[in-house]
């Protein structure tokens, strides 16, 4: 009877180590899954930092040119407000814009992006001029060559960057204010 029972536990372990292997498989396998859902987050998260900072860039750049080149600035700034009156007389009630690389491509040229992310393609900006607070001369007192008042034209710079994919979409927009002493 003793070697009865040692027949009927010689297939237990074989049972037993099998159902370890199954449950060891299965916890490896759900490991193995959340690390690359964990990289594809990460390639993800990457990827859009890289449009952002496409966007940054573009944005940085064609504000760096406006502070370096105010012929160009004063170009870029009467465009926008002449456009943005012209709306108003024909009581227009978006706010037109335009691409400054295309309407000044003698002088100011679109930088490129050595992206994987994001293609040259994937990048637009666009200059807007900003509704003018209400009264003509604003009172700037510190400002150099302003004397006692100024007139103001605001505009708004923004930049969209478009990941390949479609996917990420990232815009960035900065207001540039060109002051003009004594009134325009």
């Amino acid at each position: 009877m003793n070697n009865n029972r040692h027949n009927d536990q010689r297939g237990s372990a074989l049972i037993i180590s099998l159902v370890m292997l199954t449950a060891i498989t299965v916890v490896s396998m759900v490991a193995m899954q959340r690390s690359s859902t964990q990289i594809r987050m990460i390639n993800n998260l990457q990827h859009q930092h890289e449009v952002a900072n496409a966007a940054r860039g573009t944005l940085s750049y064609v504000y760096d040119v406006m502070r370096d080149d105010s012929a160009l600035q004063g170009k870029i700034m009467s465009l926008s407000e002449r456009m943005y009156k012209n709306a108003l007389d024909k009581d227009d009630v978006d706010i037109p814009h335009f691409d400054p690389f295309t309407e000044f491509s003698n002088v100011l040229s679109q930088p490129k992006f050595d992206s994987k992310v994001v293609p040259d393609s994937g990048i637009t900006t666009s200059v807007s001029a900003l509704p003018k607070p209400s009264g003509n001369n604003y009172y700037l007192k510190a400002v150099p060559g302003c004397g006692t008042a100024c007139d103001v034209l605001p505009a708004a710079i923004s930049t969209t960057a478009v990941s390949k994919n479609n996917v990420i979409t990232v815009t960035q927009e900065i207001g540039v204010l060109r002051l003009i002493p004594g009134g325009a």
